[in-house]
């Protein structure tokens, strides 16, 4: 049996030298291996990959659940503009009443056909009235928007069938409702 040879070389590496099985004398085959201290380091590496994947997971998931909190208060918050505005704006009242009333409180509004059939809750514009539309908060925008609005939406029946104009001043109050609506998309 011929005898194994060791050297050490730099960095914590040793080289191993282990007779051949081939039967021929002289013939060794090399074998490069670790020592304790490479494996050390080695583990402090993975350590701190880990330890740096874990934080990063840590801190995205807090920044997660502070949006779904904030999202939750602005959600609460429309709900209760909503319940302010439906307490004080009852279905059945016509479009002039509900108009002079926002603008005695110096509510601003926008009219926009059809809010319903942005909820997809028909798909015929033929019948549909214009709406009004309250301002009362912003959401963060899609790459592809440039603005993601929340509004109070005054949905309206049209009083009168087959009109040119786009408002009338008896349409009546079918439903208000909290209406989240992108603009400004590509």
């Amino acid at each position: 049996m011929l005898p194994v040879f060791i050297n050490r070389c730099g960095a914590g590496r040793h080289v191993q030298l282990i007779p051949s099985d081939f039967g021929s004398q002289g013939v060794y085959l090399l074998r490069v291996g670790d020592n304790q201290a490479m494996r050390g380091r080695r583990f402090k590496v993975l350590t701190t990959v880990a330890s740096m994947a874990l934080l990063v997971f840590v801190l995205w998931l807090v920044k997660h659940l502070r949006e779904q909190r904030k999202a939750a208060e602005r959600e609460a918050y429309y709900q209760s503009a909503l319940a302010k505005y439906a307490s004080d704006l009852k279905p059945g009242m016509s479009r002039e009443q509900v108009e002079q009333r926002l603008q005695t409180n110096g509510k601003r509004f926008n009219q926009m056909c059809c809010v319903a059939s942005f909820r997809r809750e028909h798909a015929s514009l033929v019948g549909s009235s214009w709406d009004d539309l309250v301002k009362i908060g912003e959401e963060s925008t899609p790459w592809f928007c440039s603005e993601n609005n929340v509004y109070i939406a005054f949905e309206f029946n049209p009083k009168s069938q087959g009109e040119r104009l786009k408002t009338n001043p008896s349409d009546t109050l079918k439903r208000v409702s909290v209406f989240h609506h992108l603009e400004g998309c590509l």
